[in-house]
């Protein structure tokens, strides 16, 4: 029988073998694993969430027609979701537009979403992004494109003058590991209805001609050309007539609120990081001070020398959609 010391040398010689042969396979998945959770860490430049926005924002912003802001609307969703599809709303009836990300991405065009369904009506009517699973959505739909490897879906209405418009649906997509960034959708589908209506005003001549600098210091301002049949209908829906005694001082009244509203929600929407500081300090003012005078300034040139004038609507959307409604976060410097 073997001394114990020749079994222990016998032992320690074949894990040294078996070790030998390894290791190099093991230390290639340690660096394979340590590279990955880096990576994780240091996004690599431009591919942060935040990155994603600010390039999907600025495409939106460069489309130069109705079809071409909704083209880079889906696309820039499909940064945030697996898959995503458009459905634009004309009398009531949302009929597929296109999408990224399915198997047949043209078979959304000729599908009709049902008005009863679950997350389809409490969308429309509360004109919010909802949340919900597929089961929620349309049956026919789903039929169609086959269920995401998770059922959870996003529905979010894209909303042009307090109208739902369009629809973009969103979900992870069929491979498992796929994302659902339900932020990202909603803020980027926000922009893209406030885009669609500022294109409009300034296509209408809204927004003085000479006024050729976008607000809030975006990037070059959008000329709409006329949408095919299949767009939303913006420029007739949207822009409101010249302000004047003629169209009565009720609907005078009516479009310059309008307009603060847009042009406020632009303030916000381009400077999300201030706000939260400048509500967290009370001091929303003195941080977007700039923006919010050349904003002031946009809106004086439309409504200063109307009667609306008095009724101060610009002033009355800051402190509503910057402060929530409360003056004492705009800061003392805020001019009453």
């Amino acid at each position: 029988m073997p001394h114990p010391t020749e079994i222990q040398n016998i032992l320690e010689e074949a894990v040294a073998e078996v070790l030998e042969t390894a290791l190099p396979g093991i230390r290639a998945e340690i660096v394979r694993r340590a590279s990955k959770e880096l990576e994780n860490l240091f996004p690599a430049p431009g591919s942060s969430p935040t990155d994603l926005l600010s390039a999907a924002i600025s495409s939106i912003q460069d489309g130069n027609s109705q079809a071409e802001i909704l083209r880079q609307l889906l696309e820039g969703g499909a940064r945030f979701a697996g898959r995503v599809a458009l459905f634009v709303v004309r009398a009531g009836a949302a009929n597929g537009w296109q999408g990224i990300g399915f198997e047949d991405n043209n078979a959304i065009k000729n599908i009709s979403l049902d008005p009863s369904s679950s997350l389809l009506s409490r969308a429309v009517q509360s004109r919010s992004p909802m949340g919900g699973t597929t089961a929620e959505f349309d049956s026919n739909f789903m039929a169609t494109v086959s269920e995401p490897a998770q059922p959870g879906c996003q529905l979010l209405p894209l909303v042009v003058k307090d109208k739902v418009a369009a629809l973009l649906y969103a979900d992870c997509g069929a491979a498992p590991g796929g994302i659902l960034d339900a932020s990202g959708l909603a803020t980027l589908t926000r922009f893209a209805g406030l885009w669609l209506e500022l294109s409009a005003l300034r296509k209408a001549g809204v927004v003085a001609a000479e006024d050729t600098q976008p607000i809030a210091g975006s990037s070059a301002p959008v000329t709409s050309s006329a949408s095919s049949s299949s767009t939303v209908n913006t420029a007739s829906s949207v822009a409101p007539a010249a302000a004047g005694p003629a169209g009565g001082d009720d609907d005078l009244h009516r479009k310059a609120k309008r307009f603060a509203k847009l042009l406020v929600e632009e303030i916000k929407l381009y400077n999300q990081p201030k706000v939260a500081e400048g509500k967290q300090s009370r001091d929303l003012y003195d941080r977007l001070r700039e923006d919010i005078e050349k904003s002031r300034a946009t809106y004086d040139k439309r409504y200063g020398e109307t009667e609306a004038a008095s009724a101060n609507y610009f002033n009355q959307e800051l402190v509503r959609i910057l402060a929530d409604n409360d003056l004492s976060l705009m800061g003392a410097s805020f001019p009453r």
